[in-house]
């Protein structure tokens, strides 16, 4: 009988839970081609708020943490795992899952339903508020370039709109029952399993008197990807990321052959030319507006690129093919971002010593592949950048 009775309660719970819960439809997502299917709570796409007080919060936390809740973080681990997603990709799918669902973008529907579902994930996430705007902001255990942030309970939070670069005002915090604390990571040299889009390139450019022409491929999806993740300062964060396999097939084994008979130097000449020929010099802020780094991938797809672009593209190709590691040459009053390469057992008038190793600079923008070579007295360098 005892059976029976706990059996008929429970099945009533979870018949209240679901007649609160609403009808679960399933919707389609684009993730950078990729079609997928996510079941949802269908009321969560006429979610509203009118006082965005403590209380209102609450009731739509509760009301929302229902069966339909658990069968979408069903379906989204289901896709992170098969599409490699690490953290802030998951946070990004999440994201357009939200704005799919809201049928639009940067408003508090979709900031709630985000932050809902990060915490349902067990992301240490805090959901605030300036004046009637919703925030969701999350514990990071990378540093973006620029970000917007506070600091709470002995943690520093950030604004997981990776594009936000405005602070509202002061935040209000709103409680929340439920604890969570996985910081948000990010996979430095790897990137999702994503391929629905290509994309193709003709390059050529020359060495001296040779011609090389290369029919660069490259994994769009990725390319799309990359734009939507956070804002990162030059450095390690860009140069670690691994090309695609397409570009690694395309370029990078094109480029390989083609010095695997030459001397060291001539090695890192060849590399510099097809560095300063495969993109013409072309300004962010013309195209963006502001400074907008691109990964390496990205500069030997783009229409045009920047010295930092370049610089970086310099430094993965050689470290990948070469195996030579070197440092970004920052002018900051000549707004300018060069190269100097530790080249083994090669230190001609020009190099440079840096922490006991020798460098020797060369300037990705300029229109020839000479070593020792920069845009600016070396003298005027005031940050050296680890590659």
């Amino acid at each position: 009988m005892k059976v029976f009775k706990t059996v008929l309660v429970i099945g009533l719970c979870a018949m209240i839970s679901n007649i609160n819960a609403g009808s679960s439809y399933s919707n389609v997502v684009d993730f950078y081609g990729h079609k997928l299917n996510i079941t949802y709570d269908q009321q969560l796409s006429h979610l509203s708020f009118y006082k965005y007080d403590q209380r209102e919060i609450t009731n739509r936390l509760s009301f929302f943490r229902n069966a339909n809740l658990k069968t979408s973080i069903y379906n989204l681990k289901n896709h992170i795992d098969h599409y490699k997603l690490d953290d802030a990709a998951s946070v990004i799918l999440i994201d357009k899952f939200a704005s799919r669902l809201t049928s639009s973008r940067n408003n508090n529907q979709q900031t709630f339903i985000k932050y809902l579902l990060l915490k349902e994930l067990n992301y240490d996430v805090i959901l605030t508020k300036t004046d009637k705007k919703l925030n969701c902001l999350g514990n990071l255990s990378f540093k973006p370039g620029r970000y917007i942030f506070i600091n709470y309970a002995g943690k520093s939070y950030k604004d997981l709109d990776f594009k936000n670069r405005k602070n509202q005002g002061k935040h209000l915090i709103y409680m929340d029952s439920k604890t969570t604390t996985k910081r948000i990571d990010r996979d430095r040299f790897n990137v999702p399993r994503i391929d629905a889009n290509m994309a193709v390139k003709e390059v050529a450019f020359s060495f001296g008197v040779e011609k090389h022409e290369i029919h660069a491929e490259s994994n769009a999806s990725v390319m799309e990807f990359l734009g939507d993740l956070p804002m990162f300062d030059v450095g390690r964060q860009i140069t670690a990321l691994h090309m695609s396999s397409a570009m690694e097939k395309s370029v990078v084994s094109y480029i390989t052959g083609q010095v695997t008979d030459r001397e060291l130097v001539d090695q890192v000449r060849f590399i510099l030319a097809f560095v300063q020929q495969v993109a013409p010099y072309g300004s962010d802020y013309d195209k963006y507006g502001e400074e907008r780094f691109y990964y390496p991938e990205e500069t030997i797809m783009a229409k045009t690129a920047d010295c930092e672009d370049k610089a970086m593209l310099m430094a993965y190709l050689t470290k990948e093919i070469l195996g030579l590691n070197s440092v970004g040459l920052f002018f900051e009053r000549d707004e300018h971002l060069s190269i100097g390469i530790e080249i083994p057992g090669y230190a001609p008038t020009g190099s440079f010593k840096y922490k006991g190793k020798t460098y020797v600079s060369c300037e990705p923008t300029s229109k020839y592949p000479r070593l020792t070579q920069s845009k600016f007295d070396l003298r005027r360098v005031d940050d050296v950048i680890p590659f």
